[in-house]
């Protein structure tokens, strides 16, 4: 079975959901260019997203992003063309905008990898993005989701919906070493973010609530970063409490997890914050991380023993705990198996 697989968004810098689905499973993936930092930045996305390469398992098809209807129309045909010549069986999506489902050759199996269909305008959700949203997943063969919460509510659109969650890579974390000698964050408590930067990251917050406890025994490492004005800003201001790395080798990740004693997950509350389940969540336990985390209702409904929710500003006090040693078995989110999940429910619908 041919499987190509097509990103909400296709970042390779960081783990990607879609792009593990279908590294584990041997599978076709969609890649393009985006850059939003910038009106020529954008501008010259578009122009690298023009171009068609397969490499491997790797495709790049012409993409428009702009103007949406129009654009939608001439990315289905490609896509359609790429099916065709690719002899593809069934395309799993994760993309919102860029498609329409049910102008698709082969059966399509939606995968909501967050609430894209609550209005949310702190990522472009407006009223008629959210329409078309609501109908590709109403022309789905199935519905893959993220969470318990996000199943709940798309089984009214879609009665042909799983949840299959994120999943984490248990070899990777295994091999992995503190870089906290590298570092010179010997002796100290660490607390971190990994991933990315923007306003409803709520980082900036934690940052505030960090500064509230801070003493020469710990640091707040933070690993991530764009060319936005937001996370410009935030280094500027805060550079001098807060050690920011940037962004990072993929290879690199597992090893900065490692040298965090406890994560941060400070998302601001709304219905797409509320019903993901970050993966980083999973890594900071894997690294033997305990979590703080603000109450996710994707997160609460899990009940993992290594995360103490609390609203954002009592984060200073959670800070000042001592954690026990986590101990959880991660065996049953290995990507591997999470994949396999995958194409078996692919394989019960088509």
């Amino acid at each position: 079975m041919n499987i190509l697989f097509i990103p909400h968004v296709p970042n390779t810098t960081v783990i990607n959901r879609v792009y593990e689905f279908a590294k584990n499973s041997n599978s076709y993936y969609l890649y393009w260019e985006i850059n939003n930092s910038s009106l020529l930045s954008k501008i010259k996305s578009q122009i690298l997203s023009l171009k068609y390469e397969i490499n491997g398992k790797k495709i790049k098809i012409p993409l428009l992003f702009k103007p949406e209807k129009f654009a939608t129309k001439i990315n289905t045909f490609m896509l359609n063309k790429l099916i065709k010549k690719l002899k593809i069986d069934v395309v799993v999506n994760a993309n919102a905008l860029l498609f329409d489902i049910k102008n698709i050759f082969v059966p399509v199996i939606y995968d909501l990898v967050d609430d894209h269909i609550s209005e949310n305008s702190d990522i472009g959700l407006n009223k008629t993005r959210v329409k078309k949203i609501k109908k590709d997943i109403k022309n789905s063969k199935g519905v893959i989701c993220v969470t318990e919460i996000l199943e709940e509510k798309i089984k009214s659109l879609n009665k042909k919906t799983i949840t299959i969650e994120n999943g984490v890579y248990i070899d990777r974390f295994q091999k992995a070493k503190s870089l906290k000698k590298e570092l010179n964050l010997e002796g100290k408590k660490v607390f971190g973010f990994i991933g990315g930067i923007e306003k409803w990251t709520g980082i900036e917050k934690a940052i505030k609530e960090y500064l509230k406890i801070k003493n020469n025994s710990t640091k707040f490492l933070i690993v991530g970063g764009n060319n936005g004005e937001f996370y410009k800003n935030l280094v500027k201001k805060y550079n001098k409490d807060v050690l920011f790395i940037g962004r990072i080798s993929p290879s690199e990740v597992a090893n900065y997890f490692k040298t965090i004693d406890v994560g941060l997950i400070p998302f601001e509350l709304n219905n797409f914050t509320n019903n993901a389940l970050p993966i980083k969540a999973l890594e900071y336990g894997l690294a033997g991380s305990y979590v703080i985390s603000t109450p996710l209702k994707g997160l609460k409904i899990k009940n993992f023993p290594f995360i103490e929710f609390c609203e954002i500003d009592k984060f200073h006090n959670c800070m000042k705990k001592e954690f026990d040693e986590v101990k959880y078995d991660f065996s049953s989110y290995a990507w591997k198996k999470q994949s396999k999940k995958v194409e078996k429910f692919i394989k019960g619908l088509i």
